[in-house]
């Protein structure tokens, strides 16, 4: 009895945290508040990638993790089938998949898993404190979550779900919330691409 209370507790307080933290993100406000990060991680095919190589071109930036069952393979699709969307125009924009779960997501994950996506999205990994400081700079958040008693290797991360959208100089546009369509991205990205 007292393990199925004390689990009641637990959900209540993670529920009581996320509602916290959803507030918190949509009271957001770019104009007081930076998004961004100097960082240095390396890519998919086992390269340095820093902030700097991201830009010149708007960039569609994502977190999350390759062993993710449903909420990163739906999202980094929506961004695939987004750019497709955009024809031409989508040479102006670079995806990124920046990982959460670097202790899984080493580079050869990587690259396995985001060439089933857009044939320029870059996968970034790195060390717990490589990857902690971009998730800060974003502010995004990811936890660990572990089974009780279960697998320590079947953990999943519960992680921020938003498209940030990051114009070509490094600033902050806007953030697409998880759910969101292709064709309803294609409509917001139309707005800040040039014409």
């Amino acid at each position: 009895m007292q393990k199925n209370t004390d689990t009641i507790k637990a959900c209540l307080q993670f529920d009581g945290d996320a509602g916290q933290v959803a507030a918190k993100e949509e009271l957001y406000e770019p104009e007081t508040a930076k998004v961004g990060a100097k960082f240095m991680l390396v890519d998919h095919n086992g390269q340095i990638f820093t902030d700097k190589d991201m830009l010149g071109k708007f960039q569609l930036v994502y977190f999350g993790y390759t062993f993710c069952p449903d909420i990163c393979p739906t999202s980094l699709q929506v961004i695939s089938q987004a750019l497709n969307l955009l024809g031409e125009r989508a040479n102006l924009i670079r995806p990124y998949f920046i990982t959460v779960d670097p202790e899984r997501d080493n580079v050869d994950v990587m690259k396995n898993y985001v060439k089933y996506f857009n044939e320029n999205l870059v996968g970034l990994t790195g060390s717990r404190s490589m990857i902690d400081r971009v998730v800060k700079g974003y502010r995004a958040r990811y936890e660990k979550v572990e089974e009780e008693g279960g697998d320590p290797d079947l953990y999943i991360m519960d992680h921020t779900a938003s498209v940030y959208l990051m114009a070509p100089n490094g600033e902050f546009i806007t953030k697409f919330a998880h759910g969101i369509s292709a064709k309803q991205m294609v409509d917001a990205l139309n707005e800040y691409l040039p014409k």
